[in-house]
């Protein structure tokens, strides 16, 4: 099941996500980011990061909101770690309960459970390591990276299921449980037992908080109430750094184990790498992606104070339960089947050879090891990583950075110095900062020599003025270079994120010319079609006089003739 991915619509091609994923379980196709669920180990670092909030994260939310409106009884099992993400901790409890939350545990409960049965487990065993899996994050990333290290796992669940397979031991199966925490790697640890009927729904704070905001609910509101089953001190802790350690010292030091407390993914990643080494040895390792713990959770409110000041009002909170033995769950309700088994799930690198790196290094423009900077703009620390990733299918050649800049600049300064176009650029105090070889060809100057100066040095500046003041470009204006003998197409655009206004002159004295020629061809045809017109008006008058006078004497003729032939008749 997908847990996490990225909408591709918001993906802005930045390869931050690439960068801060420690596992590179990101790919990028077509210029958007998905996440390769055979690599991810669900730390949610890339989400957390990603600047476009391009996220998509699975939500049970939709299904809890349908048990509240089908009328089950809603038990919520809270992480412990709620108490440092939120100011005010127990009026958070009083909004749940407004809600409609049936009964609201801590899962402290459960880890206090975990802490017994660790203890048991080391007693037991002969283990040369041992590594906690309260953090299903960390279990992922040994399964998929370190398979070998698999044997170190305690096999036990986590205390969100521990906790869960109470309540459902105590209260059936006619409640639905759902797991409140800053995890979202929870969600992924919970799906199997989803199935199993274990767990109902796994929703984090910052979920529930977007619930509250679309409620209208302010938590500050509400008076202070403390969850209907707390867990103890040695629970409470969990969240925090060394919180699962510090309750088993003891054991640790009778089996001569060194512990050793680590959180954050490149931490890990470098003892997971000792200990395949065998360079670490008798150690139990508390194993946490999160920086600093539980506590730094990527799922929490964005409203939250930062993991330090977390961390900070969690110790002070949970302190005075040190005083305080809080009854919850019977030793017959405890007694389950906890354990759990660890399969190996490694990824393994699709094969390729050095002539296959090279190669694909070449395309971005590495031919020797003094083209590889490894500079890490792609998201891979090395030119060599990144080379395999695109062998793997996760990326591809353009995404290097300094390549394709460089390779922007190359069209660029081409078409620069071979454009038809003259090309001037000045800034916002209309100072020359550039000018193409043509444009120093026309102006018979050099840019070294004007560089600086006023743009109208070279050419009138009225429109570079306009422009500026009404921030509107202006595009195929005819402009007359007397000086320099040229009529040129000017249009000049502005570029306020650059700070620089962009002027392109197309020579058009030859068209204008030939305009010219056609307009005059047009009044010589014209006044030539006049004199024709004229003359032919003249012949056609003088033949008109003509033919008036014959006419006159031929009627003359007939009239005479009409009366001889008149007379005759009489006779």
């Amino acid at each position: 099941m997908r847990i996490l991915d990225f909408y591709p619509t918001n993906c802005k091609n930045c390869y931050k996500c690439v960068r801060n994923c420690s596992v590179k379980a990101i790919k990028m196709i077509n210029d958007q980011a998905q996440i390769v669920e055979e690599k991810c180990i669900a730390c949610g670092k890339c989400v957390l990061v990603c600047p476009q909030n391009a996220r998509n994260i699975h939500s049970d939310l939709d299904n809890v909101l349908n048990a509240f409106n089908n009328g089950k009884k809603i038990i919520v099992s809270i992480a412990p770690s709620y108490i440092g993400v939120y100011e005010e901790p127990y009026k958070l409890i009083s909004a749940l309960k407004y809600l409609g939350v049936h009964l609201i545990e801590e899962t402290a409960i459960g880890a206090e459970h975990v802490s017994n049965l660790y203890k048991e487990y080391l007693e037991k065993t002969n283990l040369e390591n041992a590594i906690t899996t309260c953090c299903p994050s960390a279990n992922m990333m040994v399964q998929a990276y370190y398979p070998e290290l698999i044997k170190y796992l305690i096999p036990l669940d986590s205390p969100m299921i521990f906790h869960s397979k109470m309540i459902r031991k105590r209260h059936g199966n006619d409640v639905y449980i759902v797991f409140l925490g800053p995890c979202i790697a929870k969600k992924c640890e919970a799906y199997k037992y989803q199935i199993s009927g274990i767990i109902d729904a796994v929703i984090s704070f910052e979920e529930l908080d977007k619930w509250f905001e679309s409620k209208n609910i302010d938590i500050s509101s509400f008076e202070e109430t403390h969850p209907d089953l707390e867990g103890n001190f040695v629970g409470k802790k969990y969240p925090l750094h060394q919180g699962v350690l510090s309750g088993m010292n003891d054991v640790l030091l009778e089996n001569n184990f060194t512990p050793i407390s680590v959180s954050g993914t490149d931490d890990l990643i470098g003892v997971f790498e000792s200990m395949s080494k065998g360079d670490l040895n008798n150690v139990c390792i508390e194993a946490n992606t999160c920086i600093g713990g539980c506590i730094g959770g990527p799922a929490v409110p964005k409203k939250s104070k930062n993991v330090y000041v977390r961390k900070t009002n969690a110790k002070i909170k949970i302190e005075p339960s040190k005083k305080h033995k809080y009854k919850n769950y019977t030793s017959e309700e405890k007694n389950l089947n906890y354990t759990r088994n660890f399969r190996n799930k490694e990824y393994i690198l699709p094969p390729y050879t050095e002539d296959e790196i090279r190669k694909i290094l070449e395309k971005s423009g590495k031919h020797s090891e003094a083209d590889e900077l490894n500079c890490g703009a792609c998201g891979y620390d090395t030119c060599r990583e990144k080379a395999i990733s695109v062998i793997e299918g996760l990326s591809h050649p353009q995404m290097c950075m300094p390549y394709m800049r460089s390779e922007a600049e190359k069209i660029s300064n081409i078409y620069f110095k071979y454009s038809p176009s003259v090309i001037i650029i000045v800034d916002l105090d209309l100072k020359i900062l550039d000018l193409n070889p043509l444009g120093e060809e026309v102006f018979k100057t050099k840019i070294n020599n004007i560089r600086g100066n006023h743009v109208s040095s070279i050419i009138p500046y009225n429109d570079f003025k306009i422009v500026l003041s009404t921030e509107e470009n202006i595009i195929g204006k005819k402009l007359s270079l007397d000086n320099y003998g040229v009529i040129m197409n000017e249009s000049i655009i502005y570029l306020p994120k650059n700070k620089i206004l962009f002027c392109i002159l197309n020579d058009i004295t030859t068209d204008e010319f030939k305009k010219e020629q056609i307009i005059s061809m047009k009044l010589n045809t014209l006044e030539t079609a006049d004199r024709v017109i004229e003359k032919q008006m003249r012949v056609a008058q003088e033949i008109a006089g003509l033919l008036g006078e014959t006419t006159a004497e031929t009627k003359a003729a007939l009239l005479k003739l009409k009366k001889v032939v008149l007379e005759e008749s009489e006779d």
